[in-house]
């Protein structure tokens, strides 16, 4: 989930799960063959395609789903191999296991005995059918070779076609990073575009809400049907975290925006998510067998460290809103026993306590009405006009966001990540690029002016709620909570531990389905690093939410965020890193639709950082 226009609390927020529902394939060096359907005329199916992950300098996770063709619940064996070239004349590993019914018939291996820094070809075969051939690729060990990476974020099936992932398929890249919303837990009709379930037949699997393990297994067999999808896992290792969809919407460490006590205890949901995407992800298992804990890093020969959190689960405060978090302005009454409460601006003494307050507003003058009688005489839910209850936005602004005991990494991670940054300094890499969920990056809210709206375009956003947003940005209050905007006192120490630790920083976001760089910087204002966050592969962005034309949504969300240097909100695409030992290029590649089988890519935005600037060039 992004931002305060796609929610709807008190009147503030627009909820998107209530408003939008009323191959046998040999890869090439550069290229991926299209995938054709598996085998089905033997006694097994390779039902989705292979996958890899999670790779090292010499071994790398090998990902498969094999299922019987008579549909039996039973156990197969299955053997896999590893060549250094497509037609496995030259087998470098090879190995065995079994998967089943406990597994929804998914395997993984992780292949050892692999040499730093090569391409290889696997496959795997079961009763006497083999499956597609993917390849994949090794770290380096050492040394400052150039490194390309793809960054992708935010996939939902039935908003759109996954041009994103055909594209990335045939780039010549060393890895995905896959920053999290892999997949949509919302029922049929909850987060979807008409279109596209009806003529294109993007239809999701189960219909319900995906609440079980049986829900989620399928949800993400239907994705894994895709054939870009099986194209680009099977043409290149992926590195993945999750983000809020993979298990509900703005999920936290022990509950989400998107449950509620009808749907069975949090825990059990999160347990079942994590299983499903463990299964289903060509993510190593660590060696605590514990499916929460994904944070992790990776070491791109002398070049770089790459650093994955989880900004989403292990150690996240439960988000603000706005709707529910904002304090009603108070003042001091007086209480005496046998006493009708009286207003007491003194605010001092025994038997004080801050009250909300109406106030009657008379355009921009807000008078408080102190007189306790003619405030029990008003019906809070049914306040006559210019009557009104007003939000302390400042309690909110000094108190409740800055809250120290607010957290999103938890101590243990925290304290992992500082070991992490110190240990690549150490080694002299000049880079540490950080993958994770969430924008780091301050937002502002923007004042959009009354005739930059377009009020004859559909919306989910009212006049109204425009005007409330105008208040809280008047006040230079953040537009997204959910992200570290939301945690500020946790985002200052992310950033201390950066400037302490680390050397030349680059932080990488997804959620926001909009592309975004920044410049990152304390609050004494030195600078920090910077940040690229990617486009959605197929989630809608600002454009789908906002009665507003584009260019005026940049120029007003600009206007309010100082560290923002680029921001497009209307296109999906994807990011790729071309690193070196003097700079970090990011291209910002966009696709012109994803509502269209047709499709061009577009001339992409190039953004880049040089080594000890810390900004932007």
């Amino acid at each position: 989930m992004f931002n305060e226009f796609e929610k709807n609390n008190r009147g503030m927020r627009v909820n998107r799960r209530t408003v939008l529902r009323g191959t046998s394939g040999i890869v090439g060096t550069a290229l991926v063959a299209p995938l054709v359907s598996a085998q089905s005329e033997g006694p097994v199916s390779f039902t989705h395609g292979v996958a890899s992950g999670d790779p090292l300098q010499d071994r790398v996770i090998l990902w498969t789903r094999v299922a019987p063709s008579d549909n039996t619940a039973r156990n197969l064996q299955i053997e896999w191999q590893v060549s250094a070239d497509k037609e496995f004349a030259n087998v470098i590993a090879s190995g065995g296991g079994s998967s089943g019914p406990a597994s929804d018939f998914t395997f993984k291996t992780d292949a050892s005995g692999l040499k730093a820094d090569r391409t290889y070809y696997y496959r795997f075969t079961c009763e006497g059918v083999t499956s597609e051939t993917g390849r994949t690729r090794t770290l380096a060990a050492s040394g400052t070779d150039p490194l390309s990476l793809a960054v992708v974020s935010c996939s939902n099936y039935p908003q759109g076609f996954f041009h994103v992932y055909k594209e990335i398929a045939k780039r010549d890249v060393a890895m995905v990073l896959h920053l999290g919303d892999y997949l949509y837990e919302y029922p049929a009709g909850g987060y979807s575009n008409e279109r596209m379930t009806g003529e294109f037949g993007r239809k999701v699997d189960p219909k319900g809400e995906v609440i079980a393990l049986d829900d989620y297994r399928r949800r993400y067999a239907l994705y894994r049907t895709d054939p870009d999808l099986q194209a680009v896992h099977a043409a290149h290792p992926f590195v993945c975290v999750w983000d809020d969809h993979e298990i509900a919407n703005d999920t936290w460490r022990t509950g989400a925006q998107n449950h509620n006590e009808g749907e069975g205890p949090f825990e059990a949901r999160k347990k079942a998510a994590l299983q499903a995407y463990h299964e289903w992800l060509p993510i190593r298992e660590n060696a605590e067998a514990d499916h929460s804990k994904i944070y992790r890093s990776f070491e791109l020969g002398d070049l770089a460290s790459l650093i994955m959190l989880d900004t989403r689960l292990v150690g996240r405060s439960k988000p603000l809103t706005y709707g529910e978090d904002l304090p009603l302005r108070s003042l001091p009454f007086r209480f005496e026993e046998g006493k009708t409460p009286v207003f007491s601006p003194d605010e001092s003494g025994d038997g004080v306590r801050q009250v909300p307050v109406p106030f009657k507003v008379n355009g921009a003058d807000a008078e408080p009405i102190t007189d306790w009688a003619e405030i029990q005489a008003l019906d809070p839910k049914n306040l006559p006009k210019g009557i009104t209850y007003l939000p302390d936005l400042k309690k909110f602004k000094d108190e409740i966001l800055p809250a120290a005991d607010r957290t999103m990494l938890g101590d243990a991670q925290q304290n992992w990540f500082d070991g992490a940054l110190q240990s690549s300094t150490a080694s002299g890499k000049p880079w540490q690029i950080i993958g994770q969920q969430v924008l780091s990056g301050k937002v502002g809210i923007p004042n959009i002016p009354d005739e930059d709206i377009d009020k004859d375009k559909g919306s989910f956003v009212t006049p109204a709620q425009i005007a409330q947003f105008r208040a809280l940005s008047a006040m230079g209050l953040p537009l997204n909570l959910d992200a570290w905007d939301g945690y500020p006192a946790a985002r200052d120490q992310l950033l201390a531990s950066i400037k302490m630790n680390g050397t030349n920083a680059v932080m990488l976001a997804g959620d926001t389905h909009n592309a975004w760089a920044f410049d990152l910087a304390d609050n004494e204002g030195d600078a920090v690093g910077v940040e690229f966050g990617t486009a959605g592969v197929s989630s809608p962005g600002m454009e789908e939410y906002l009665p507003v034309a584009p260019d005026k949504v940049r120029s007003a969300i600009m206007a309010r965020s100082p560290e923002l240097k680029f921001l497009d909100s209307q296109r999906r695409g994807w990011l790729e890193l071309d690193i070196t030992m003097e700079a970090i290029t990011a291209r910002f590649e966009f696709v012109s639709t994803v509502r269209e089988k047709a499709y061009e890519v577009e001339a992409p935005t190039i953004k880049r950082v040089s080594t000890g600037a810390h900004k932007l060039d």
